[in-house]
């Protein structure tokens, strides 16, 4: 049996290309990129839509998942990132749970993702959601198969290069906006005190604006995640899966928080418990004392960034292998 897959952005295909590439060939069917701009070239890739055909077909992202079960393919969805969900529980100050809390969104584990006849998680969390959700639904926990393609900066050279990078300004809740608006002046202060190579980077849905924001103030644009990976020492962001990716490496990040996240409100991961991968900013800090305290890097900081990984992670290596074998059974 064949295998196809489907996907509309290109950062969906940087998350889906690991695990087409570890697929035996005479498995791969036809990989569709159905969206615009640029993407990695695979084999079998074709820059179409995809006909309506019964043969399995892989997905990384909910929109994805609900066009290719309207050509009637029976699908499967992979986590395009850490596996963070906005389904959360609210507390009051006493620890109280709350009336009224947060329905889980659709694009999301946990949410209504009901034809999906495989879900492919990076850990344990987001994969507990879409069990409890769908319990007759095959649920695997298979790692992050982009892992094992970034790339390791060698050594620190004399000025330590910074890279600030701002998720998409994601209305579904408080949590999935974007910091920007309040580290605007914190970015500029962190430029003028000439201490740091700065570097600008960002979701790809707001490229095109963040890239002239960054331009505008004497900051370079790094358009791809893996250069990142490949000249930063310090990874600054606000709400992205990429925090967790960039530590992955074993180096530290800085994670701003927003005015508007919750504290009382418990998503899980970024929000709150694995927020720890990181040295905390927030408006009122600034970016400068928590960039220094990033990059000393010390035992306490390394431990906590290895323990959120933990929690993100079930596995940092093997995943696109790993999540291949449970495809080639899944499509068997």
């Amino acid at each position: 049996m064949k295998l196809d897959a489907i996907a509309k952005e290109g950062h969906f295909v940087d998350h889906m290309a690991p695990i087409w590439l570890a697929l035996p060939e005479d498995v791969r069917g036809t990989f569709y990129f159905r969206g615009h701009g640029p993407s990695p070239q695979l084999p079998g890739m074709v820059r179409r839509q995809p006909p309506k055909a019964h043969r399995p077909t892989l997905t990384a992202s909910a929109g994805d998942l609900l066009f290719s079960n309207g050509l009637g393919r029976p699908t499967a969805i992979m986590e395009h990132g850490c596996g963070q969900s906005f389904g959360g529980v609210a507390r009051n100050a006493r620890g109280k749970v709350m009336r009224g809390n947060i329905r889980q969104h659709s694009s999301y584990a946990g949410g209504d993702r009901r034809d999906a006849r495989l879900f492919l998680h990076p850990g344990n969390h987001p994969a507990a959601r879409d069990h409890a959700r769908y319990p007759e639904a095959r649920v695997e926990v298979v790692g992050c198969p982009k892992l094992d393609t970034l790339p390791r900066k060698p050594e620190r050279g004399a000025r330590p290069v910074v890279a600030v990078s701002f998720h998409w300004n994601c209305r579904v809740v408080p949590e999935t906006a974007w910091a920007l608006p309040g580290f605007v002046r914190h970015v500029q202060n962190l430029v003028a005190l000439r201490q740091y190579e700065v570097i600008g980077h960002g979701h790809p849905r707001v490229a095109d604006k963040l890239s002239r924001w960054f331009g505008d103030h004497g900051i370079e644009w790094v358009p791809t995640f893996e250069e990142i990976c490949e000249r930063a020492d310090l990874y600054v962001n606000d709400a992205s899966s990429t925090l967790y990716e960039f530590a992955s490496t074993g180096r530290p990040v800085v994670v701003m928080n927003a005015d508007c996240y919750r504290r009382y409100v418990d998503h899980g991961l970024r929000f709150w418990e694995a927020a720890t991968v990181g040295v905390q900013a927030t408006p009122k800090t600034g970016l400068i004392v928590p960039v220094a305290q990033a990059l000393a890097d010390p035992p306490a900081q390394k431990a906590a960034r290895e323990a959120a990984l933990d929690l993100v992670y079930a596995y940092r290596a093997g995943g696109a292998e790993r999540a291949a074998a449970v495809l080639v059974d899944w499509a068997s």
